[in-house]
């Protein structure tokens, strides 16, 4: 009796082994379908469907709802029918079917990384095989979670979670950092293609005289203290170029602008971005961010530059108007950001910037006038590196500015970020210098450069480049510290009318 209870329990013990180690069977009202998913998918990614035409495929009729789907997924290249007349609508969708339809209706370069792979990194997709309800559901989801992240970086789907995290902490905590110190340095030149080779000897040497008039080599330290709703900095930038060197020292006093140009003696300035709410337009400046690796103790990130929301924030600020200024959509740039994560609160220590904005043929005639030159294009070409500091130090008053309220020692505050500040700060410090300095020095004196130096250097005038360093770098950096506001700008705004009064 003892050794049949135990057989019985043996038996019972083995079948539950048994039925454990057996593959679980799918009720089939929990398995995602082909069209399900299709339906899913393109409502995620906001595309409307097409309901034009008449549907070829018997499980997807013409007056079906999904068949606006399946039409527009087709027309996207999104999914593949089953056969000429069967579309497969009902068929059981598998996870790497569902990874290489997202990765398809986004139009994603992963490289060598398969969909599946890449969704898997994500935390989209868990396992291989057959896709449940929730498994989709999940994925639509957290697709969904993911666009939101990306709209400040669009189009860096490769780059890993943990990476985008710590990318968007360092941008957040930079922006929130009560004292920053930057140093960069900029230069810019020019690269020619020529129309006719055989007028290129003839012309060089008038041309090189040109170029060379307008090339420039820029040096800026900033410092800030920014606490509370209170904002502090000091910027001090230092121009070279044939037209000879200039130093220019602009002083934020919580709102209230002053310069001073070669020792010229101190003025107040109205500053343009003083009131300016404009830091959430230019979401999307950064795009198609990778993770580049690890240097030393701090982790790298590339960047490619957006031209057309660059261009959209010199349209929405009513700047830069004409054709110069659509010469952007052409530019092409690339930018470095170095992350100290040393600390265990990320923030950006680093960020190198090299960016090309051509001139094409039309844009040459637009910004040179007429102009007997045999030129087909002329790329202007800018190179900068910031460096930056959270030290906490109190910006120091350049001599001979003398400010009552201007503060004698360090807030204990950690700062934060004021709707309404009038100094138009209101999104932080680090990453409105970092691009509004760098990128607003590149973007504008690229841009001040295209509408000012060369209109200016056109009659070859030394008086006429100065005018249009004056006006062009005005305007250019006016749109660079609207750029610099993608992610936060508070130096940025000193910064770009140090930068566009550089060499006026």
């Amino acid at each position: 009796m003892v050794r049949k209870t135990l057989l019985g329990g043996a038996l019972c013990a083995l079948a539950v082994a048994s039925a454990a180690a057996a593959p679980t069977k799918l009720e089939a009202s929990s398995v995602e379908t082909k069209g399900a998913f299709v339906e899913a998918l393109l409502q995620a990614a906001s595309v409307k469907p097409d309901a034009t035409g008449r549907s070829p495929y018997a499980d997807v009729p013409t007056g079906s709802p999904l068949w606006g789907y399946v039409h527009k997924a087709l027309e996207l290249g999104v999914v593949k029918p089953d056969a000429k007349r069967t579309f497969g609508a009902r068929d059981a969708l598998t996870a790497a079917q569902a990874a290489e339809m997202t990765v398809a209706v986004y139009h994603m370069d992963l490289g060598a990384t398969s969909p599946f792979q890449w969704a898997k990194s994500q935390g989209l997709l868990s396992q291989q095989g057959v896709l449940t309800t929730a498994d989709a559901a999940h994925l639509i989801a957290g697709l969904k979670s993911l666009l939101r992240t990306l709209a400040e970086i669009p189009g860096s789907w490769s780059l890993p979670a943990d990476k985008r995290a710590e990318l968007l902490r360092a941008m957040t905590n930079s922006a929130k950092a009560p004292y920053i110190q930057l140093q960069e340095n900029m230069a810019e030149m020019y690269k020619t293609k020529w129309s006719s080779s055989a007028q290129k000897a003839s012309a060089e040497a008038e041309l090189n005289q040109l170029l060379q008039s307008m090339s420039m080599q820029l040096t800026l330290s900033a410092q800030q203290m920014h606490v509370g709703s209170h904002t502090y900095a000091v910027v001090q930038e230092n121009v070279s170029s044939m037209a000879g060197r200039h130093t220019v020292q602009v002083v934020n006093d919580d709102g209230a602008f002053y310069e001073q140009q070669d020792g010229s003696g101190w003025k107040i300035i109205q500053s343009k971005f003083a009131d300016s709410q404009v830091m959430s337009l230019a979401s999307g400046i950064l795009t198609h961010v990778t993770w580049a690796g690890r240097q030393g103790s701090f982790d790298v990130f590339r960047s490619q530059i957006n031209p057309a929301a660059m261009l959209q924030l010199i349209s929405e600020l009513g700047l830069g108007k004409g054709d110069p200024s659509k010469a952007l959509l052409h530019a092409t740039g690339d930018i470095t950001l170095t992350i100290d994560n040393s600390s265990g609160a990320p923030r950006i220590a680093e960020m190198k910037i090299l960016y090309s904005v051509p001139l094409m043929a039309a844009d040459l005639a637009s910004t040179f006038g007429s102009t007997h030159l045999p030129l087909s294009e002329i790329d202007i070409q800018v190179s900068g590196d910031d460096v930056y500091h959270y030290q906490t130090l109190v910006p120091t008053l350049p001599q001979g500015l003398n400010l009552s309220n201007w503060p004698t020692a360090a807030s204990g505050g950690t700062g934060s970020t004021t709707t309404g500040n009038t100094t138009g700060n209101t999104t932080g410090n680090t990453t409105g210098n970092t691009t509004g300095n760098t990128t607003g020095n590149t973007t504008g004196n690229t841009t001040g450069n295209t509408t000012g130096n060369a209109t200016g250097n056109a009659t070859g005038n030394a008086t006429g480049n100065a005018t249009g360093n004056a006006t062009g770098n005005a305007t250019g950096n006016a749109t660079g510290n609207a750029t610099g506001n993608a992610t936060g700008n508070a130096t940025g705004n000193a910064t770009g009318n140090a930068t566009g009064n550089a060499t006026a």
